[in-house]
């Protein structure tokens, strides 16, 4: 397949291609970017293909987004992608949407039983018998001007894109799942609020290990860390890393001679923020519960008949097990288990997966807390 494309780098060129892909009933979409060093992904390129046509639009040199906000979020046109998760991070805090209506050819795949996270590379091979040149993986997508090289690596990414799907659609369709993975779809496409800055340090590892008020100050300190690594737009560990801020908690140091004696604090970041840190330790006095630790040998083994009803129905329906219900969901129901709760099906699990999941995951949650 050609990889010639259309290079568009002004406000009025970028109307005029909008204009033209709105008339499409679906596109091809991808992004380039670079988040080496900052909290938020940086844009480079954007990918669209349709009718035959690619363009490669710059948001360097662009600033009026209109066209291509009403164009990834128009009803009538559906944006078909490739491991989008990543895309949809950058459009939401980029131009402020989530596109819908969405198609993941990644995600089709698995449905299908062409592995869990096929690349693209791999699924156009696998579809078509085409070879796509992956060299300019990891360009640097923000320098001026982009080489042919990297221009003709970016148009490959959407060229196959529409004919992977129309496969993958058909195939979905002959394994009688296309309404399964069209409710999955519509749910990938709600907008995804980012984590509030409180909740921070339920996401740090080894946050487990701390209690009571130490557990409080994490929490102060995680929250400040999250703000400011938004603000500046750094990443997280480049402000100041977990290993220190749980430190930081444990130890409660109260001058900046003892907190620079926490690990992996750099004198920068002490200078810089030490007494900030020292002040929300002081105000920190909250007891707080853990954050749920690490399964133990003798909890592990009720996780494992949870993961098995999990698995059964997955072969019940003929998908593989992480589709039907991933670690993360198995998880936080166990949590229940824990706390003495009463059943609760994970949100995720609600449209196709309750029809298999809802009764033997109730049925086998009850018989372990009979048994605990």
């Amino acid at each position: 397949m050609s990889s010639d494309y259309q290079y568009i780098d002004t406000n009025t060129g970028l109307q005029q291609a909008c204009e033209t892909l709105i008339q499409a009933p679906a596109i091809a979409v991808d992004t380039e970017f670079v988040r080496v060093d900052t909290f938020y992904p940086m844009p480079g390129l954007v990918q669209i293909a349709a009718a035959g046509e690619t363009f490669l639009i710059d948001p360097i040199t662009i600033d009026q987004w209109q066209p291509l906000q009403a164009l990834l979020t128009d009803p009538g046109t559906l944006k078909v992608m490739h491991a989008c998760s990543e895309d949809l991070e950058l459009f939401q805090h980029w131009l402020g949407l989530r596109p819908t209506p969405i198609a993941d050819t990644q995600i089709a795949a698995a449905f299908v039983d062409m592995g869990l996270s096929p690349g693209y590379q791999s699924l156009v091979l696998d579809l078509l018998g085409e070879t796509v040149d992956k060299g300019e993986t990891r360009s640097d997508w923000l320098q001026r001007p982009l080489r042919d090289s990297q221009c003709h690596y970016a148009a490959m990414d959407v060229a196959h894109l529409m004919q992977c799907y129309d496969l993958l659609a058909q195939r979905l369709k002959d394994k009688g799942v296309w309404q399964w993975y069209e409710q999955d779809m519509q749910r990938l496409s709600q907008p995804k609020p980012p984590i509030a800055p409180e909740l921070a340090y339920t996401l740090m590892k080894n946050a487990w290990r701390l209690q009571g008020k130490s557990v409080g100050r994490l929490r102060g300190l995680a929250a400040w860390r999250e703000e400011v690594a938004r603000s500046e737009n750094r990443p997280k560990n480049f402000v100041v890393k977990d290993t220190s801020l749980i430190e930081i908690a444990r130890t409660n140091p109260t001058d900046l001679n003892a907190l620079g004696q926490c690990p992996d604090v750099r004198p920068s970041s002490l200078r810089r923020y030490g007494k900030q840190w020292l002040s929300i330790l002081q105000a920190s006095s909250e007891v707080l519960p853990g954050v749920p630790q690490p399964l133990s040998k003798n909890e592990n083994k009720d996780y494992k008949r949870l993961h098995k009803v999990v698995t059964d129905q997955a072969e019940n329906a003929v998908l593989q097990v992480q589709l039907m219900g991933r670690k993360k969901e198995l998880l936080e129901l166990f949590e229940g288990l824990r706390n003495e709760q009463p059943f609760s099906l994970p949100s995720n699990w609600e449209g196709w997966r309750e029809e298999f999941l809802a009764e033997p995951i109730a049925r086998e949650y009850k018989l372990i807390q009979e048994t605990r």
